[in-house]
């Protein structure tokens, strides 16, 4: 049987929230959606159905005979399916069949090697792509992947998702080890010129922002899509940039050495990470896998670079643990 769009598990159960709370504003406030959402979805499947299930001439709202058979059938829906999720993860020791993880490349390549083991628990099968925050954003929306890490507070009032802080880093400057004067800021070094990040990429457009912001004069000469290209050329002796203790860690072993790390003095400004996924679909794993990259980070990874530049702990914000 072909099923009519609007006539899915998620407006069933919406339905029968506004039913039992007698009301869509009431519905609205328990599944953390907007009045106007709820009143969308039941529209939608009033028109999958081809008839009104409320009767809207009256007060308190009150069901019409063909709601009051969709709110019977709907109940027994619900739980058949309930149970049969339930008993699937039962079967495969609460094992997800598959579960695909969109993340930025500094992230990908220093956290997500060491969450191999986490993720084995979660998933029979897994994926990790990295890629610039705007596509990843889009992955996530449209189900092409199942959780997210990224830097950017695009996605912080789309309902349906829960979001789970990682850390705030600074942004930090990079120049040549043989680069000798004395710096402050975001200004012109000189005649080195300035490496920008791919204004592509959520980090590219913020380092932007904050150029604008100070009324700076660095001319567009040239930019790199990956952290590895900007890197390299800074420790090249090409120019000098701005990355975040992150980008920098997952090139420290090749440019290291090569390299001179500064503080921002004056015009200091920070990117926060969070991991999103879509609400109440994979259970705890959304925040477990949070929890563990945190962990990662605060006690594996970073501190190999704070060994080396010990000030940048002091700017490195943990989330509070009433915010996780």
């Amino acid at each position: 049987m072909e099923f009519p769009a609007g006539f899915d598990l998620k407006s069933i159960r919406t339905f029968t929230f506004v039913v039992e709370l007698g009301g869509m504003t009431q519905a609205a406030q328990r599944l953390e959606m907007t009045q106007s959402s709820v009143s969308q979805t039941i529209g939608n499947l009033e028109e999958a159905l081809g008839a009104a299930l409320f009767d809207r001439t009256v007060r308190p709202i009150a069901l019409t005979p063909t709601g009051v058979t969709l709110y019977d059938h709907g109940r027994a829906i619900l739980s058949a399916a309930g149970d049969t999720l339930q008993a699937l993860r039962e079967q495969q020791g609460r094992r997800l069949a598959s579960l695909t993880l969109g993340m930025p490349e500094s992230f990908a390549n220093t956290v997500g090697p060491l969450l191999t083991d986490s993720l084995d628990g979660y998933a029979r099968r897994w994926r990790v792509w990295s890629g610039i925050s705007p596509e990843n954003h889009d992955a996530l929306m449209n189900h092409t992947v199942d959780i997210i890490v990224t830097t950017s507070d695009e996605l912080d009032s789309v309902e349906g998702l829960e979001i789970h802080p990682l850390l705030e880093e600074p942004f930090i400057l990079v120049f040549p080890a043989t680069f000798e004067e004395m710096v402050t800021g975001l200004e012109a070094h000189g005649d080195l010129r300035f490496i920008r990040y791919s204004l592509r990429s959520a980090i590219g457009r913020q380092v932007e922002r904050q150029i604008n912001r100070l009324r700076l004069n660095l001319p567009i000469t040239g930019e790199f899509d990956t952290a590895s290209g900007q890197l390299a050329a800074v420790a090249a002796g090409t120019g000098w940039s701005v990355t975040t203790p992150l980008c920098l860690l997952q090139e420290y072993a090749k440019v290291g050495s090569r390299v001179r790390v500064e503080p921002i003095k004056r015009g200091q400004f920070s990117r926060s990470l969070k991991l999103v996924a879509r609400k109440n679909v994979l259970g705890d794993v959304p925040r477990l896998i949070a929890a563990e990259s945190r962990n990662i980070l605060r006690n594996k990874e970073l501190n190999r670079l704070f060994e080396q530049h010990a000030w940048i702990k002091d700017l490195v914000i943990w989330p509070e643990p009433d915010s996780i």
